[in-house]
Order: structure tokens, then sequence, then C-alpha cells
């Protein structure tokens, strides 16, 4: 029985890569204390190691991060005017997804996905390495090639637990 195809011919075929994807690129805004910017730089360099490419320019990105905080009642609202604001990216300009991170997510996660539309995905402070998915990325290949390791966060309020047992 002959073979279908001539075996010196398919051997010889030249290989045609995979076309490289386009680096999607996110952006982000960070408000609220040091440790949001900390929470950003984190999921910036997870979203980085998943094949992003970070950009400063919101109008630019076709994914903006808003990290927010809800420490006090004038920062809960600059930070629903910041999505709003951002919002403006997806409904007229490049920005295909918005996601919203960080502490009012963690305080209001029902209120913003019911009464925010645009919003595609919260992550909350203790959730950041699921800001991949929420962005449509895998994870890096290996957690060895991090410069750093994420540690999981305790739940909201085991602080205060943790602290009134020594006092």
């Amino acid at each position: 029985m002959q073979p279908k195809h001539d075996p010196v011919a398919l051997l010889d075929a030249p290989e045609t890569p995979p076309a490289a994807a386009t680096p999607k690129k996110i952006g982000f805004v960070s408000l609220g204390c040091p440790k949001n910017l900390v929470d950003s730089e984190v999921m910036m360099g997870l979203l980085s190691q998943g094949g992003a490419q970070i950009t400063p320019r919101a109008e630019d990105a076709d994914i903006i991060v808003v990290n927010t905080c809800s420490f006090i009642d004038t920062a809960k609202q600059e930070s629903v005017d910041t999505i709003l604001e951002m919002a403006q990216h997806k409904i007229s300009g490049r920005a295909q997804k918005l996601i919203v991170a960080g502490c009012l997510v963690e305080r209001y996660r029902n209120e913003i996905q019911k009464n925010i539309p645009e919003v595609d995905a919260v992550v909350g402070t203790g959730e950041l390495e699921q800001i991949l998915s929420a962005a449509g990325l895998t994870p890096a290949s290996s957690a060895t090639d991090s410069a750093f390791v994420i540690l999981n966060s305790r739940p909201e309020g085991a602080a205060r637990e943790a602290a009134g047992r020594f006092s």
C-alpha cells in the first residue's frame, strides 16, 4: 500500500511559525494608600509576566485597571468617579475591558457589578493573582521564574482578630 504523501516532501516542507500575538496593552490607575500602589505594582508584574505590555496612557490601553480606595467618603467618590472616567475609554475609545480592583471591591463588589455595567471584572485585595484571568491572560509557566512570590493574603478582618488576642 502506497503512502498518501511523499514522506520526503513532508520532512522538507518549511514550517510556518505561529503568528506572534500582539501583546495586550494594559493601563493602571492606582488610588489611595501606599499599599494600593504596591498591589498595583504586583499586578503589573504579574501581567507583564503573562505577556502584557503596561502603558501609562489610558487612551492606548486595551485593558484598564482601576485599583480603588474606600477608606473615607471622598476616597470612595474619587474611586467611583475614576471608574466612570475610565469606562469612557471602553465606550468610545480603544479599551476592550475595564477591571476594578482594591478596597472598593472588598466593600462593594456586588454594587459595582450591578450598577456599573462597563466593568468586566473585579479583583479584591486578597485576590491579586486573579488579575491574569480577569485580563484574559494565562499565568507564567513557572512560579520559580518570578523574582517575587505572592503570599496568600489573610481575609479582611483577620488582622483585627489577631490584634485583639494580644490586647
